[in-house]
């Protein structure tokens, strides 16, 4: 299907499901489940598949992809047959044009570490992290451990294996942190971008040296902070961080094929940006550029916001870092591993009738549920559970949101809806938050831990000693809501 044509399909999708009051909420309700059930059951074409003995999954972005403030390293025991290159996931050097692997270039046994700020080639002992201050910026338990932990823990379990030498998954990061799209750019960027097929290259060395067959398997995605601030050249506006971020896409994917010789571009899984960063004008143009290019590309998935999960002000923690890692762990399991298709929890489309507006979702394991996200360390009610009303006198007063259906929320206005009202929901007058997400039943293989060296607050009881719940949280959006008999 060409770009012009998904475009076209992701405009029915937000606009065509609900002819205005036509059927009730359980037929509303039923084309939400057959909609979303179609996408999940769909097959992955796009992307590389799990052939290759070595698959690479590679971090890019800027500082929640360089995992800045995750300290202390959980995952430090190898878990499964996982690798890395070098000695840490990340390159020796914090910043700038070369990755080099801490230690000696060769496949090591994944694990968490964590890396002087000052001299990257350096791991720092536990002794160490404790003495560092509260908000130090070390980078520790980054995603790409978590992930590929979850996904090899699904991937051997369904095989009934402890081991398959002949299918690994290796992890490096190539991630800067404090970096807009621009600078991250492969032409006329601060040259960042170079680490990433630099780490493509020197593993497909290690393995062609072995004889053995080598493919990128997935770009893992974390940026636009700095986008959404408009800091260092970033910019907040949707269609230049479409544009940017979908050559950046494919500028990895062509490097990817060159070097490794594949034949499909490997998958592309994508966090949304918290909007709480975007403390410039609080418009989610970042957060919907992200979303509508997973409805756009083939083999491109919004995996989900990062909002719900316990951070330290912009970064998360480490638990916060390893939790949303084994969610890109489950999603890189069912569209790489199982080949199959995916859709976050997201909107379809919204309508009013009076002061009632159903707003319709797609809902992987319905039914939908109010929860509290952890800003911070803490559970939490967002204002509104989320979300936003305006129209032409600006912001409506909301007066109840309730779930209407498995699939379908009700917001209730204070008063009467004037000119093209719109629905928001996780937006920055909300704190970048919202309580809304799904009922997957699946958990993470890891626990929440506490470690010396956290701050008192990381302890949470409720989560202590338990695995990461993996439940799907809904994207942030802005939409329009269609107003019934028009």
């Amino acid at each position: 299907m060409t770009r012009s044509a998904l475009a076209a399909a992701l405009s029915l999708v937000l606009a065509a499901p609900l002819a205005a009051g036509a059927d009730d909420l359980q037929a509303r309700d039923a084309r939400n489940k057959q909609e979303t059930a179609k996408r999940l059951d769909a097959e992955n074409r796009a992307s590389e598949p799990l052939t290759s003995r070595y698959n690479h999954v590679l971090t890019f972005g800027q500082s929640l992809g360089s995992a800045a403030e995750g300290w202390p390293a959980l995952s430090v025991e190898p878990r499964y047959d996982n690798l890395m290159l070098g000695e840490s996931t990340r390159s020796a050097t914090f910043s700038g044009p070369q990755f080099k692997p801490v230690g000696q270039a060769a496949f090591q046994p994944l694990r968490a570490v964590v890396q002087r700020k000052s001299n990257a080639a350096q791991l720092l002992a536990d002794g160490e992290i404790a003495q560092l201050d509260a908000h130090a910026q070390e980078e520790g338990e980054s995603v790409e451990v978590g992930a590929l932990n979850m996904a090899r823990y699904l991937y051997l379990k369904r095989r009934g294996q402890k081991s398959d030498p002949g299918h690994l998954l290796l992890a490096s990061n190539a991630a800067t942190s404090g970096r807009s799209i621009a600078q991250l750019a492969k032409r006329g960027g601060t040259n960042e971008y170079r680490r990433a097929p630099q780490a493509m290259q020197e593993a497909k060395n290690l393995a062609h040296a072995e004889n053995a067959s080598y493919a990128v398997s997935a770009i893992f995605w974390l940026q636009g902070e700095y986008d959404y601030s408009h800091t260092s050249g970033g910019r907040n506006d949707k269609d230049y961080y479409k544009a940017q971020l979908r050559q950046l896409r494919d500028d990895l994917n062509a490097d990817a094929r060159a070097i490794s010789g594949q034949q499909q571009p490997p998958a592309f899984l994508s966090y949304q940006t918290d909007a709480k960063s975007s403390v410039k004008d609080g418009s989610l143009a970042v957060g919907m550029a992200q979303w509508e290019l997973a409805e756009q590309e083939p083999g491109w998935y919004l995996v989900g916001p990062v909002y719900p999960y316990p951070d330290k002000g912009v970064h998360l923690s480490a638990n916060g870092y390893r939790w949303f890692g084994q969610m890109l762990g489950k999603v890189y399991h069912r569209v790489v591993i199982e080949g199959k298709g995916w859709t976050p929890l997201a909107p379809r489309g919204a309508t009013a009738s009076g002061r009632e507006v159903l707003v319709d979702f797609l809902v992987p394991r319905p039914p939908l549920a109010f929860d509290q996200p952890y800003l911070a360390h803490q559970a939490r009610e967002v204002k509104n559970k989320g979300f936003l009303l305006h129209d032409g006198k600006g912001e409506v007063p909301i007066e109840a949101v309730e779930l209407a259906a498995d699939t379908i929320v009700r917001l209730r206005a204070g008063r009467e809806l004037v000119g093209e009202p719109r629905v928001s929901y996780a937006s920055f007058d909300v704190g970048g938050a919202g309580q809304l997400r799904d009922s997957d039943p699946q958990r993470a293989e890891s626990n929440y831990e506490f470690r010396p060296g956290m701050q008192r607050t990381e302890k949470i009881p409720a989560l202590l000693g338990k695995p990461y719940p993996l439940h799907n949280w809904s994207i942030a959006f802005d939409i329009p809501v269609t107003r019934e008999g028009r």
